[in-house]
């Protein structure tokens, strides 16, 4: 089971969520956002995923093998830089 996270739980991180929920031998098992509101959005997609207010949290707690960044992009190259980095 490759389990990810999602960093970013607006619109466009619901959809990869989805996405994610419909390949064999995935899992989302954590997700980030900063907005309380995208949040809960998220929890009534994957209420068994862990919610972190910060990505670095979730990129530190080891529950992803793999991440999908779906945050403005004017954020992506430094939250990549945060994923990029020796964990």
């Amino acid at each position: 089971m490759l389990r990810y996270g999602v960093i970013g739980t607006g619109m466009m991180g619901i959809e990869h969520i989805m996405n994610v929920r419909s390949i064999d031998d995935a899992e989302v098992t954590a997700y980030a956002d900063p907005h309380e509101q995208s949040r809960i959005g998220a929890a009534t997609v994957v209420p068994e995923a862990k919610a972190f207010t910060d990505h670095r949290v979730l990129l530190e707690s080891g529950l992803c093998d793999a991440i999908v960044v779906a945050t403005p992009t004017h954020t992506h190259a430094a939250i990549l830089e945060d994923v990029l980095a020796p964990h």
